[in-house]
């Protein structure tokens, strides 16, 4: 039911913020946005790690009714999808797709042949706990539709106006989005692809604190790129391992705002968050779009942002990751236009071309603001998404913010480059391609 719409979390926390800049970019991959003045507020109590923090953050009313309401819905279906996706591994598996019907309360599977004896008895023990799950064929895998959007990506020449590839969630084939000047492509034979593939003309994806944290850093605060006027946001922090010492602690963010990394980064007043290294070189994940800003062992936290810019802001313990689903429901976070909800997953494994940078970001979920609103806004790339936990006061990791779609207005005149859907990379990937662990509280 569309009239039960996700409302934006919101608490009376507030955290000064002043200079919030960024400059505009395109696609999905790192919103930037200009300067602009953010009015400053009291500071609330100081959490454990020093820092401010609202009064009530524990507290499960800092998610409106409606909020609460369909995220609680949505739990069981996530984690069932969640369940079976692990179940069915990696290699080899006929899993075709899986989504959530949230109104509905119903998680639909798609499988190429006969699921194996564990995915079917896990499916009857959710249904045992009340879950409803259907079992549909799949013309392809998950995975083979992957590796054949691989192999489209590594002949793009050929396609030309490409804007996007990847999975349909029920496995009959790819989805291709090109330009105006790509519909040579939607006339062309089916055989131009390696798979039944529907191909749209359609829009490219456009890259995109808050301003003042202070250490130890969260997600969803500025992150400028020192001797660079970007601005983008941070994302969650990770965490990397030796043995078992901990070895390096970072906060993610967006490649495209400092192209090659090997740059440090400050907040949006200055306070230097730590240097970035090269951009990930995993085989496995090549193209996350994606760096980590080192810090010290005490310079990030499993927290992220939330709330408005300036104006009710607060945050929330990091406390693990979601997997997506398309029909799943997620917020945004990024430094620059603050919380958005309502957001509904349409495609997930998406391999995207980001403008104007021509960036290719993989892994990629695409998310629509079901009221018509925004998702995301120039400088929220790099920023955080994630949904709701069991707890409403505490939230999962979904991904990073790397661009949109869909020019709407902000609501906000201090505001500017919103977008209605969002591009994010998937979590899960992101932690592929640096070899690392999402911090968690």
């Amino acid at each position: 039911m569309h009239e039960q719409r996700l409302a934006a979390l919101l608490t009376t926390r507030t955290r000064r913020r002043a200079g919030l800049s960024a400059a505009a970019l395109l696609l999905v991959a790192g919103l930037l946005l200009p300067a602009a003045a953010v009015a400053a507020s009291d500071a609330p109590p100081a959490d454990a790690g020093g820092k401010p923090v609202p009064t009530g953050t524990s507290d499960p009313s800092v998610a409106t009714g409606s909020a609460r309401r369909i995220m609680a819905a949505q739990t069981p279906l996530l984690a069932a999808a969640t369940r079976i996706k692990a179940l069915a591994g990696d290699e080899g598996s006929g899993l075709s797709g899986i989504s959530l019907d949230v109104e509905r309360r119903r998680v639909h599977v798609w499988w190429k042949g006969s699921p194996p004896t564990r995915v079917t008895n896990e499916i009857a023990r959710q249904r045992r706990t009340g879950v409803a799950i259907d079992v549909r064929p799949g013309r392809y895998s998950e995975r083979e539709l992957r590796d054949a959007a691989r192999t489209v990506l590594a002949h793009r020449a050929a396609y030309p106006g490409l804007l996007r590839i990847g999975p349909r969630y029920d496995g009959t084939g790819l989805e291709a989005v090109v330009d105006r000047n790509g519909t040579r492509i939607a006339a062309g034979p089916p055989l131009a692809f390696p798979v039944p593939t529907r191909v749209v003309v359609g829009p490219a994806a456009k890259q995109m604190g808050r301003v003042d944290d202070t250490a130890p850093f969260w997600a969803g605060g500025v992150a400028r790129p020192v001797g660079s006027s970007n601005r983008c946001s941070t994302g969650f922090a990770v965490i990397r391992y030796f043995l078992w010492w901990e070895s390096m602690r970072g906060l993610l963010t967006a490649e495209h705002c400092s192209f090659g990394g090997n740059v440090g980064f400050t907040t949006g007043v200055g306070t230097f968050i730590g240097t970035a290294g090269p951009p990930p070189t995993a085989q496995s994940a090549p193209h996350s779009d994606s760096l980590i800003i080192t810090t010290s062992s005490t310079g990030a936290a499993a927290r992220t942002f939330d709330g408005g810019v300036g104006v009710g802001e607060f945050s929330k313990p990091v406390v693990g990751r979601a997997d997506n689903f398309p029909g799943q429901f997620v917020c945004t976070s990024g430094a620059a236009t603050g919380a958005h909800c309502d957001i509904r997953l349409t495609a997930i494994n998406q391999v995207v071309i980001l403008e104007p940078s021509f960036t290719i970001a993989e892994g990629v979920a695409l998310g629509t603001q079901i009221s018509g609103g925004p998702a995301v806004g120039a400088g929220d790339s790099g920023g955080p998404v994630f949904t709701l936990a069991a707890d409403p006061a505490k939230v999962l990791a979904a991904g990073m913010i790397v661009g949109g779609l869909g020019p709407v207005s902000c609501g906000n005149p201090q505001q500017s480059g919103c977008l209605n859907q969002v591009a994010y990379v998937d979590m899960g990937y992101l932690l592929v391609a640096h070899q690392v662990s999402l911090l968690t509280s």
